[in-house]
């Protein structure tokens, strides 16, 4: 998926991907690209679809890729997996796995090319400062103290 996308989208310094799922895609794209989490190059949308774009941040113009439903049930150790119907996970069910996903290639795939409403990472500074309770440096966005001082913590202090 992510090599058809690339060619696709053809050599830019400006590569940006959203995957439209938390699950698998992401790790893949952080593996095989320079766009990462970190960096803001990678956008996630939990939108439960096995699809992604790779787009050129500067003019918007992309290639959205996913995985054509239509095609698994000519690869029947992958639909399986894909629905998680499969009854074993061991490493040789894997192994073949691997292989029949190799072998299917972009037949597994659907893709079009297409051009995003607006750019997905905001690309402008983002003024940061200490906040009065904590000392933590923090998004001044956020407001008069950082989000955690503010009553939103995920935990306590012990």
């Amino acid at each position: 998926m992510i090599e058809d996308a690339l060619n696709d989208v053809g050599a830019t310094p400006y590569l940006n991907v959203v995957t439209e799922t938390i699950v698998c895609l992401p790790d893949a794209v952080q593996l095989l690209t320079p766009c990462t989490i970190g960096n803001g190059f990678l956008q996630v949308l939990d939108w439960g679809k096995f699809a992604l774009t790779a787009y050129d941040r500067k003019t918007l113009a992309g290639s959205r890729v996913w995985l054509n439903y239509r095609t698994l049930d000519n690869f029947p150790l992958i639909h399986r997996w894909f629905e998680r119907s499969s009854p074993s996970r061991e490493k040789p069910v894997f192994e073949k796995l691997a292989k029949e996903i190799l072998k299917a290639g972009s037949n597994l795939i659907a893709r079009q090319a297409v051009r995003l409403h607006q750019p997905l990472k905001n690309s402008e500074h983002i003024a940061t400062g200490p906040c009065p309770n904590c000392g933590e440096s923090y998004p001044l966005r956020f407001g008069a103290v950082c989000t955690a001082c503010g009553g939103q913590a995920y935990y306590d202090p012990i």
